[in-house]
């Protein structure tokens, strides 16, 4: 069919015309709803950035950097006794056992208000670094720590860290998964973690190195280069969870407990249709007794007795054919109690 538009060049069947643009319509309605989607899909995956607090182990020989191997300019101040030696209490406060752990030739005193003398030593910290560094921790696993470079000057570094008081991770980067212990979400990427080791005053105190090992008390000058640790405990382990993390496993309730799902349960297959037969006038006919029952009410409103004798209209049959038509009359029954229907259909 042609048809003729005036000022227009002889065109083909315009409903075809339209069911095209149609057609373009609705095709390009449908990418703008799928890529609407991916957009949604995307934003839901974004992670909002946290943290995660546990307990860990580092390994690893730290060192002072070659760059710098000097001490850094934070002071630790230890109280001694007036000999410059510090005692460890390895017992406990009701039953204290104090130990020698550091002797110091640097000793410092000062009179306190109440005009006792007070002595003490002063220690530099120590900027240290690794390069052969692991870390374990309950929430870690599947990975190792990633080497980066060290201000720009030391590369293959595994952790930087300072020694006080206290042994302190200040960076390094795992890349793995990392559980969180509240949820048991997993995520899976890199993640920049620090910790810290327990006080040089905690009963396992000498587990972690801390300023006694590196023998840099005021104003002595560096004697000690590297310590080597192995499985030093970090009392305190913190891991950011970045934006760009992947989600491993959803979410579960519990505290992390994962709960087997449900199988759903199979549907009930319908009832199949009863159909009576009246039974052939040459075999014997079996009467079975009632079964206690409780009455039941049809949507009519009558109701019958289920434990109400039963006939044997087969053998009436064999005695009178026309007895085969005979109909059973419902009577009339008050309901008492909860009614119970039953529709017939």
């Amino acid at each position: 069919m042609q048809v003729k538009l005036s000022g227009f060049e002889t065109q083909k069947d315009p409903i075809q015309n339209y069911c095209k643009l149609g057609c373009g319509i609705l095709s390009s309605s449908g990418l703008a709803a799928f890529l609407i989607g991916l957009g949604t899909a995307s934003a839901s995956a974004e992670i909002t950035p946290f943290q995660i607090q546990s307990t860990g182990t580092i390994s690893g020989t730290i060192q002072l950097p070659s760059f710098n191997p000097n001490f850094n300019n934070r002071v630790t101040r230890v109280d001694t006794d007036s000999t410059g030696t510090y005692n460890r209490n390895i017992g406990s406060n009701s039953n204290p056992n104090y130990v020698p752990v550091y002797k110091s030739d640097y000793v410092k005193v000062q009179t306190r208000t109440d005009g006792s003398l007070h002595y003490f030593v002063d220690f530099k910290g120590v900027p240290v670094v690794a390069f052969d560094g692991i870390l374990n921790s309950p929430v870690l696993s599947g990975g190792e720590l990633t080497p980066y470079t060290y201000q720009g000057k030391l590369p293959g570094t595994k952790y930087q860290g300072v020694v006080q008081d206290e042994f302190g991770l200040t960076k390094a980067f795992y890349t793995g998964i990392v559980t969180d212990p509240k949820t048991g979400q997993q995520y899976e990427g890199t993640f920049q973690v620090s910790g810290q080791g327990p006080r040089y005053s905690d009963r396992n105190g000498g587990e972690s190195p801390t300023v006694f090992d590196f023998k840099s008390d005021i104003p002595g000058k560096p004697t000690v280069t590297s310590y080597k640790m192995t499985n030093s405990p970090l009392v305190r382990l913190t891991i950011n969870v970045p934006a760009d993390a992947k989600l491993v496993t959803p979410p579960t309730t519990g505290g992390g407990s994962t709960t087997s799902p449900t199988p759903p349960t199979p549907p009930t297959p319908p009832t199949p249709p009863i159909t009576t037969t009246s039974p052939s006038p040459h075999l014997p006919i079996t009467t079975t007794s009632p079964t206690p029952t409780p009455d039941i009410e049809f949507s009519s409103g009558n109701s019958i007795a289920v434990n109400s004798p039963v006939f044997n209209f087969a053998s009436m049959c064999v005695q009178n054919s026309e007895n085969c038509r005979t109909k059973v009359t419902l009577t009339p029954k008050k309901a008492i109690g909860p009614r119970s229907r039953v529709l017939l259909r």
